[in-house]
């Protein structure tokens, strides 16, 4: 699986803001990174799906190009990087002839998505009996009571 990447510059949301969106999404599923954003009323929400969904579709290039099989789900937001962009000043009128600085901040993002390990390791594996049908009925009661600190005969008669 190849690694993808998608830049966004001189976004006009400040990096603070944009940070917020990027902490969200960093480290989880390009689902469910899509699927929290498209339900957050911040301004900076809007950019950071569209960067997603541009690092999907450069994915599914780099794929094609490389004939190689392409799958969404099998991919994950490793990294997101906000940084500071240039800052345009204005300047707002203020009583007795002064002037307050207003400062318009700007921002680049660069969001790496790459192979999501849980998931091509659940394709090729088969799928594990689970802890709770390992552990016998007896041997679960004894564990609950010592957790307790109360001896059962299922703990007697476990020893």
């Amino acid at each position: 699986m190849i690694e993808s990447t998608a830049i966004l510059r001189f976004s006009g949301v400040s990096a603070q803001k944009m940070r917020q969106m990027a902490d969200l999404v960093r480290g989880k599923n390009v689902a469910e990174a899509l699927h929290s954003l498209q339900f957050q009323t911040k301004a900076s929400a809007k950019p950071m799906f569209k960067l997603i969904s541009s690092a999907v579709a450069n994915a599914r290039e780099k794929s094609n190009a490389a004939q190689e099989r392409f799958e969404a789900d099998s991919y994950v937001v490793t990294s997101v990087m906000v940084d500071e962009g240039p800052m345009q000043k204005r300047f707002r009128p203020r009583a007795q002839g002064r002037a307050y600085r207003i400062r318009k901040r700007s921002c680049h993002v660069q969001l790496v998505l790459g192979a999501d390990a849980g998931a091509a390791a659940k394709r090729r594996r088969a799928p594990a009996r689970s802890i709770a049908a390992a552990v016998t009925p007896a041997k679960a009661d004894a564990a609950a009571g010592a957790k307790r600190g109360k001896k059962t005969k299922a703990a007697a008669a476990a020893k």
